[in-house]
């Protein structure tokens, strides 16, 4: 399936209800995006005014608050990252016609209940290693295994709906091999939101409203497509 098409259904599907309940959905990861664009753009300004100026500097304290800033970037990261896991699982309810209608909140926070967190959890952990030791032998390998792992997360909703969960590591390897054939086709799906990407960063994060449900649902149109191709594959081969 072509890009333009798999954007085709994202936006029927994520704007289905309108922008603004897209919005409101995903306001987490969007606050996030804006509100990193707005501090990293104070943060080069002050660091400009300080080069310019003669005033002299306690390295001490300024490495303590950096040290603070970033433990509580890294922890705010990682709520945002399981949010943003909880949004892509409601999105393939959406997708598929299942989501019950409920507060926001159950949208966002699912993946934070006590059976499901720690699954996610360490998938992400996992996933993290395996990435981390291919790029150790050169960068591309790494890339490649990114795209590989990509549709682990999603992997993970299939698993924890069927009951069929039986680890991390069996996830991924099912993501390693749905991904056989279609990692161009996914490198060309990240290429093309570069422009868009670009628009966030010089609108400090605001065309992110737009953006971050747009390319949310567009990964979960992608997963639809590819578990759908596999299924037709494995089939025909049977």
């Amino acid at each position: 399936m072509k890009n333009s098409e798999l954007k085709q259904q994202a936006k029927a599907v994520v704007f289905k209800e309108g922008f603004r309940s897209a919005v409101k959905l995903f306001i987490v990861p969007i606050a996030f995006v804006i509100l990193s664009a707005i501090f990293n753009a104070a943060q080069n300004v002050t660091q400009i005014t300080s080069n310019m100026g003669t005033t002299s500097i306690d390295v001490s304290s300024v490495n303590g608050a950096n040290g603070f800033q970033n433990l509580l970037i890294l922890v705010i990261g990682f709520i945002v990252s399981m949010v943003s896991i909880s949004l892509l699982f409601t999105l393939i309810t959406m997708f598929r016609q299942q989501h019950k209608d409920g507060s926001i909140g159950d949208d966002m926070f699912r993946v934070f209940r006590q059976d499901v967190f720690f699954k996610v959890f360490c998938l992400q952990l996992w996933r993290i290693l395996f990435v981390t030791l291919w790029s150790l032998l050169f960068v591309i390998p790494g890339i490649i295994k990114a795209f590989a792992y990509s549709q682990s997360d999603m992997i993970l909703f299939d698993k924890l709906e069927n009951g069929t969960y039986n680890g991390s590591r069996e996830i991924i390897t099912e993501s390693r091999q749905m991904m056989k054939g279609f990692k161009g086709n996914y490198f060309y799906m990240q290429l093309s939101f570069i422009g868009w990407y670009i628009l966030v960063s010089i609108t400090f994060g605001l065309v992110g409203l737009y953006v971050i449900p747009f390319y949310a649902a567009t990964s979960v149109a992608f997963y639809e497509n590819v578990k759908n191709q596999s299924q037709v594959l494995e089939e025909n081969l049977a």
